[in-house]
């Protein structure tokens, strides 16, 4: 695989014009900078499944956070947003190193939660991670204080991993800066080890990042956006199965075939409602179903002490779902009757809200079927990988993959309840014109908005196809559409540098 340039990707030399044109009373003009960036990444089979276990496969876009670091005197931590929140006007927050040694978990949440700061959440919420897990320890003396200054072009509210790009980009450029062993591009112990010799990974540094967003930022994610931005392949699917995170061969797609992103413009949030809601209730429906695997266990004179799922709905196979469990799944649950009857889930980052109706058995359903559709659609583009160009039996395996596409979509409207009526319409634009060069669409990542991706031909009948879809959307809607059509490497394959 050959990595482009770091300080040629975008949107790196854009920060750095913008950093030395518009920041120079902020960052000492001839002190060393390091530069990291990190790009969004487009879900094109898997979704929110990771958070169950699922196979998940990911394309890291040409979009990006850019981050920029360098060393202060004064223990403070100046984060600066370039566009964040104003696309020309500079937006900065000041945080004392103290506070984040010394501060308690709810104080951040509760710093950050504050109008105009939360943004800066994902930066410092790195840094405290770090301090938490015993990699840097921001009380000492030898840390000093930081410039931190960051642009991103990864469209908000897009479903296309916004904040896993701050998060990555800021979390690959820290472990750089302070030399932590392992970081891509640091010598193994030649730098000052304030770091305690801890050894630091791409899925360290992605977990790490994940935590960020769950505690600090108070974002129910999985790892999926994370180890995306963090270890995507330019060119490829990054293939991962979520339990926690085993990374697998990447999945190239066949010649001539691409995944692209269309924007419906919709704003999405992990941090929405029904995500978490979504997410609560498939625990739930794991929890009735590991509660009734020991009753079937204990009526056959057996005791059951483990989980045969090993915490993941994913490995439940799906036609013992609908023979043994499925049954004794209510389709809505009151939160106090499932915690009267089940207690509560194994979910770190979700709790059973007594006085909510959860949809369980839709969630279930979705999440159990969704894990088998993601597997059948990687066997079915490996298949036409290997067979003919323009053969009847490359096309029908790349139907085959687009039809699970359009279930996956059908089933986050209908079960996990996460869809849009505008990304409903992308999807059928897509549909209506697969003699141009479509095989499948769907909704992405946490739905109720955002992106629709859809596998399709790289031709140029294609192409005026997308922006033909575009104009009608914009047309129906009045939303303006945006699409993402291109790729670039992961956070740890391009790097930091020291400009």
């Amino acid at each position: 695989m050959s990595i482009p340039d770091l300080l040629t990707l975008d949107p790196v030399p854009t920060l750095l014009s913008r950093v030395r044109a518009e920041l120079s009373a902020d960052f000492f003009p001839g002190k060393p900078m390091r530069v990291s960036r990190a790009p969004g990444r487009l879900d094109v089979m898997g979704g929110i499944a990771d958070y169950t276990g699922s196979l998940v496969l990911e394309a890291p876009l040409d979009r990006a956070c850019a981050v920029v670091i360098q060393e202060r005197d004064d223990r403070q931590v100046q984060i600066v947003s370039l566009n964040l929140l104003d696309e020309h006007r500079p937006f900065t927050l000041r945080v004392p190193l103290d506070a984040l040694a010394t501060g308690d978990l709810e104080t951040l949440r509760r710093e950050f939660s504050q109008p105009g700061r939360g943004w800066a959440g994902y930066i410092a919420g790195c840094l405290f991670q770090l301090h938490e897990q015993g990699y840097v320890d921001l009380a000492s003396p030898a840390v000093k204080g930081l410039n931190i200054a960051l642009y991103s072009t990864v469209a908000l509210g897009a479903g296309i991993s916004s904040s896993a790009a701050i998060e990555v980009a800021t979390m690959t450029n820290l472990v750089a800066h302070f030399g932590i062993d392992g970081a891509p591009g640091v010598p193994p112990r030649t730098r000052l080890q304030i770091a305690h010799c801890k050894t630091i990974d791409p899925m360290k540094l992605s977990a790490m990042c994940q935590q960020v967003e769950n505690r600090v930022v108070g974002a129910p994610c999985g790892i999926m956006d994370q180890v995306s931005s963090c270890y995507g392949e330019q060119g490829a699917l990054l293939r991962m199965i979520c339990q926690p995170h085993e990374i697998q061969p990447s999945l190239f797609l066949p010649t001539g075939v691409r995944a692209i992103g269309i924007n419906s413009n919709v704003k999405h949030s992990v941090g929405g409602g029904m995500y978490g809601k979504t997410r609560c209730a498939a625990f739930m429906g794991h929890k009735i179903i590991l509660d009734k695997m020991r009753q079937m266990g204990t009526a056959a004179g057996k005791t059951m002490t483990a989980d045969p799922m090993n915490g993941y709905l994913a490995n439940l196979d799906p036609d013992d779902y609908k023979k043994f469990f499925r049954p004794y799944i209510l389709e809505f649950m009151e939160g106090d009757d499932f915690l009267n009857k089940h207690g509560q889930t194994i979910d770190t980052a979700t709790k059973v809200d007594p006085s909510i109706e959860y949809h369980v058995q839709h969630a279930t359903d979705h999440h159990v079927l969704e894990a088998m559709r993601v597997r059948n659609f990687a066997t079915h583009i490996e298949s036409a990988a290997g067979l003919q160009v323009g053969s009847a039996e490359r096309k029908l395996a790349l139907d085959k993959a687009g039809h699970l596409m359009y279930a996956s979509h059908l089933s986050y409207t209908n079960d996990a309840m996460l869809g849009a009526p505008e990304c409903d319409l992308l999807v059928k634009l897509i549909r209506d014109r697969e003699p141009q060069g479509f095989y499948g669409a769907k909704i992405t990542g946490g739905g109720s908005g955002g992106t629709v991706a859809t596998l399709c031909d790289i031709s140029e009948r294609t192409d005026s196809a997308i922006l033909d879809i575009m104009a009608e959307y914009e047309k129906a809607t009045g939303n303006k559409p945006e699409s993402f059509l291109g790729t670039s490497p992961g956070a740890w394959h391009a790097g930091t540098k020291v400009v």
